[in-house]
């Protein structure tokens, strides 16, 4: 029996007994060289090939390569960013147009910049005017109507335009008001406005001439204050700051640009407050 058991086992290492067991094929090993390791000396950072003692040294220098050339391109990267921002943060506000979004550095672009705020659009370029992105109605006075002795009372309506005095205006009236103890919604309102990088007293009631420019523009200001959020010009009337007389000032209706006055302590007039940045 034990004889018996010794042959087979010999037969089978031999591959010579038959049952299903398949002759085993011989693989022979690959050379170092053909898988690229060249190399017959170990380096740092180098890989040893499994079948022998040559190492391959240049799949290292290709991933330091390659390391390398990431490295340049993020810090191509960072610097167009850092050109980018010192361009915006460098914008001047005499480039500004209308219909531009002006922003609390009081730079201007046509288009949203996500990392600033935006306070106004762009209304007037040669005199660098913007409006604010809400509106108010407001008395011109209350409860009563008086004559502000330091406002011109101009009677015509087409001497009107020519007064672009409101922040001016503005001042006269507040001061007047405070003085004699009247109330002036429409001029307090704009006094108290104030956005990211402005403070009360910045804004003001535009006079006539400015609220008139407004209104020729009113298309090319909506476009931008829907970009922002901003409330757009309705067709609505909206008080200026240029005075009529002791009892009327000077409003324009922006649905058909209508020129006319109307009493004071009339209250179902917007208010639209002003900048000059």
């Amino acid at each position: 029996m034990r004889k018996f058991l010794l042959y087979s086992s010999a037969l089978v290492a031999g591959g010579l007994l038959s049952g299903g067991v398949a002759n085993a094929a011989c693989i022979q090993t690959p050379s170092c060289s053909s898988l690229g390791y060249e190399s017959t000396s170990s380096c740092s950072g180098g890989i040893k090939c499994p079948f022998g003692n040559a190492w391959n040294c240049n799949l290292i220098n290709k991933i330091n390569s390659i390391n390398t050339q990431i490295t340049n391109l993020t810090t191509k990267i960072t610097t167009l960013e850092e050109k980018i921002v010192t361009i915006e943060n460098s914008a001047s506000s005499s480039n500004c147009i209308i219909g531009d979004i002006l922003y609390s550095d009081k730079s201007c672009y046509p288009n949203v910049i996500a990392t600033k705020k935006p306070i106004g659009v762009v209304f007037d370029r040669a005199n660098k005017l913007a409006i604010g992105l809400e509106e108010s109605q407001r008395y011109w006075s209350y409860p009563d109507y008086f004559d502000v002795p330091g406002l011109s009372n101009i009677t015509s309506s087409s001497a009107v335009t020519e007064d672009w005095q409101g922040k001016n205006n503005t001042r006269v009236v507040l001061e007047y008001c405070k003085a004699n103890g009247k109330s002036c919604p429409a001029f307090e309102y704009v006094n108290s406005y104030k956005t990211e990088g402005t403070i009360a007293g910045d804004w003001y009631l535009p006079a006539f001439g400015e609220l008139k420019a407004i209104y020729g523009n009113k298309n090319v200001l909506n476009i931008a204050l829907g970009k922002i959020g901003g409330t757009k010009l309705g067709a609505n009337n909206y008080w200026s700051s240029s005075e009529d007389s002791t009892n009327g000032a000077w409003f324009l209706g922006f649905d058909v640009g209508y020129v006319d006055y109307n009493s004071k302590n009339h209250y179902n007039i917007y208010v639209r407050p002003v900048l000059a940045f």
